[in-house]
Order: C-alpha cells, then structure tokens, then sequence
C-alpha cells in the first residue's frame, strides 16, 4: 500500500465555543487533487491553516509522506515540500513579475535576494539556476513576455498565477490552494484549472477550497464536503454530485 503524501486523523479544533473542526480525517495521495467544499465557515481555511502549520490543532495527528508533522513549524513544513496559497491573493508590489517568482526560489536555496544583481546572473552560479527556473515557470503560466513588469501593471489573473507560480518556484510535493477561482470570470477559471491539472499530472498533490464545484470537479480526483467542521461526504465527483445529503445541505435542492 502506497503512503499518501497527506493523511490527516481526527483533528479537532476549537475556538471558545465553537467548534471549527470535529473528529476530520482524510488522505491525499501523490499526483491526486482533491477538492474541499462547503458553506461559508464550513471549517476549510481553518484546516488548511493547521495543516500547513499556521494554527494548531486542538487533537489529532498529521501525517507528511508517514512521517508525523502535527507540530512542526509552519516554515519547516515548507522547507520540506509543503506551500500554500490564500483567499486573498499575496505579491510583492514592489518587484516585477519575475522577482515575485525568484522569491520563490530562494525560499528553497541558501541564495540571499540582491534585487540589484537580479539581471547579472554570473554573480552567483546558483542566482543563474534560480533565475532560469523562474523564467520556465513564467513560460509555463504563459507570462514569459511579462517578466520584466511590475506586479501593479499586470491583470488580477495573472497576480494569481503569479501566486501559484511562486509556490511552483519552491518545487512543493503538496500545493494547498485556498480559493484560487475567486474574483475571476469562468475564461480566467479554466485558465489557472487548467495549469492546476498539469501541475498534479507532474506529480504534485494537491488540496483546493473552492466553490465552483462544476468547474474543478473535472479536473478533481475527490472531493471532500465539510459541514460545521465535518466531512459530511468523501468520494468522487460523481459521488458527491449524487449524494443526498450534500445536494440537500450544500447546492440547496431538496427532495
């Protein structure tokens, strides 16, 4: 049996009174995107931040390709293999579109960022890799002929591939992606659904909160439904498109 890069058993979180997350437990395996849906303060970006490691867990346990990190620090977690994006979309405004990517590089290097020797490569052999990583990714997200611009000349759209790009830069095993459709109209959607789909055909895991269950349930291997802090459905798309109660509580159709 194959160990899953995530496995998450029976965390719970409380916050006073309320209980963000109860007795939740799921696994995701390598190359596999597994999509977490549910109402507004269902318990998702609450999990999401527990498992990345910016909130702790009440109970449980997190497990990293078998190896447990319900502890760890949230900038270990990252160093070794674990990035995240957030609801609202984070760039550097200062820097042009490649130096936000290059961010991501030196994340994983011991490398020191010198914005002024950004364009003279020679300096460090190891600025020239990242440099040239930074502009294959640009390329990837289709954005090679903006490198050069800053962030605050570019679309809403691109600072979100700008976002993924930057967790790209960082080589993640596991991407946590929370609400990357969010403020984009359905052509720019199927745009980043389609880049998330070749990232997880290159092997990485993925985990995304989102809405637009019709839109990524086709590029989704599972789905996850939460509920007042609980998965009250797990399986596949079509599963989940089939299953009563989640019809009933979440798209609002009652028999």
């Amino acid at each position: 049996m194959k160990i899953p890069v995530l496995e998450v058993r029976n965390l719970n979180k409380n916050f006073g009174g309320l209980k963000a997350l109860r007795a939740l437990s799921f696994t995701l395996g390598k190359g596999r995107i597994k999509l977490f849906m549910g109402p507004n303060g269902a318990g998702k970006t609450t999990l999401f931040d527990i498992i990345s490691g910016l909130e702790s867990a009440d109970s449980g346990n997190i497990y990293y390709k078998g190896s447990e990190i319900t502890k760890m620090a949230a900038e270990k977690r990252a160093r070794i293999g674990m990035s995240r994006t957030f609801q609202t979309t984070q760039v550097f405004e200062r820097l042009n579109v490649v130096e936000n990517i290059m961010v991501g590089c030196y994340a994983k290097t011991k490398v020191r960022f010198v914005p002024a020797g950004l364009w003279f490569p020679s300096i460090y052999r190891e600025e020239h890799r990242n440099m040239q990583e930074a502009f294959d990714i640009l390329e990837f997200l289709g954005m090679y002929d903006k490198a050069g611009r800053r962030v605050s000349q570019v679309s809403y759209m691109e600072r979100k591939l700008i976002e993924l790009g930057r967790t790209m830069a960082m080589e993640p095993d596991l991407l946590l992606l929370d609400e990357p459709f969010g403020g984009l109209n359905l052509k720019e959607m199927k745009i980043i659904s389609e880049k998330i789909g070749l990232l997880r055909d290159k092997g990485v895991s993925i985990a995304i909160i989102d809405h637009h269950f019709d839109l990524i349930s086709d590029t989704s291997d599972d789905v996850a439904v939460l509920s007042h802090g609980e998965i009250i459905a797990q399986g596949s798309p079509y599963d989940i498109r089939m299953n009563k109660r989640v019809i009933s509580e979440y798209f609002g159709v009652r028999d």
